[in-house]
């Protein structure tokens, strides 16, 4: 399918709230937000951006509604995701490729947002931006990570080399690769096998990184895909971290590291691959779009962005 890049934005435009998947509080919301009106854009929340059913933002229908509601408005330049959590997927049902093929829009978030991005592009083609989004914006994010957040809303060119930062990487196996960036978060990865967004990583650079996964669970998901034939087919492998997953080994329990794991899975392959690239649920993380060429060079520790994922208005 063809590429379909959206518009680059700029301060002074409008930004549309939508909640697709867990509940926001309004206070978080409100915080997460004021980097964006001290930049300069407005907001308009979506109808369900606050609403709450259980731990979902509301209802399947509402949040669709809301989420195609603001692909079409006129008014709206761009697209933000209060948080991730859990429920995207229930969306897709409702979701129709028209509305966001004929109002193509950044779509910017991360996390449980995986699965939007996955159906945009398997659907569409629609670039989107794995991106920190208002509940992440509740903490402070350091300036080096939110200059490459900003320069890849507004600047439609491509965002060049993204390095490791001052965080430790390690190369898996070493070498350099070009492909399409996909992937995100590692469990709804997983999750897409046999859906209509299921996860194409045929000649792609593929972006990994979870949190709170068990090492078991990490090994799980890594051979699920492995079994789909999505490790053999790629070009290269980037792995953020498993955020956390210490906090789910008890002490003096027998486990595999995380790293062990890895190396398992893609030790044996002749991709080039790594682990540590800043991305996800990190305190620092990189902001990536998806779709676009990038050049993984696992030695550097470099991802090399080699396309712009907006064009100018």
């Amino acid at each position: 399918m063809e590429l379909l890049r959206p518009k680059a934005i700029e301060p002074g435009m409008t930004l549309g709230v939508v909640s697709p998947s867990s509940a926001i509080e309004a206070e978080d919301l409100e915080k997460g937000l004021e980097p964006f009106y001290q930049r300069g854009y407005k907001i308009v929340l979506g109808e369900y951006a606050l609403a709450r059913r259980g731990y979902l933002a509301g209802t399947d229908e509402q949040r669709a509604h809301d989420l195609m509601a603001m692909f079409a408005r006129d008014d709206v330049d761009a697209v933000l995701c209060s948080r991730g959590g859990y429920g995207a997927a229930r969306l897709i049902p409702y979701l129709d490729p028209a509305v966001f093929r004929n109002h193509p829009k950044l779509l910017i978030g991360y996390s449980d947002i995986t699965v939007l991005h996955l159906w945009l592009l398997r659907q569409v083609g629609l670039v989107g931006l794995y991106a920190p989004m208002p509940i992440t914006m509740t903490r402070p994010i350091p300036d080096h990570a939110m200059e490459v957040f900003w320069r890849a809303l507004e600047v439609p060119e491509p965002l060049g080399e993204l390095p490791p930062w001052n965080a430790p990487y390690r190369t898996i196996v070493p070498g350099k690769a070009q492909g399409r960036i996909t992937g995100g978060c590692l469990c709804l990865m997983a999750d897409s096998i046999g859906t209509p967004y299921e996860l194409d990583t045929r000649d792609a650079i593929v972006i990994i990184e979870d949190v709170d996964e068990p090492p078991y669970r990490l090994d799980a998901m890594l051979n699920h895909l492995a079994l789909a034939g999505k490790w053999a087919v790629c070009r290269g492998i980037a792995f953020s971290e498993d955020t956390r997953w210490e906090q789910h080994v008890k002490e003096g329990e027998r486990t595999l590291t995380p790293d062990e794991i890895l190396d398992d899975y893609f030790g044996g392959l002749p991709q080039p691959s790594m682990a540590g690239f800043p991305f996800g649920h990190i305190k620092d993380p990189l902001t990536l779009p998806y779709g676009v060429l990038a050049e993984l060079d696992s030695v550097r520790g470099t991802l090399t962005i080699l396309e712009s994922a907006t064009v100018r208005r």
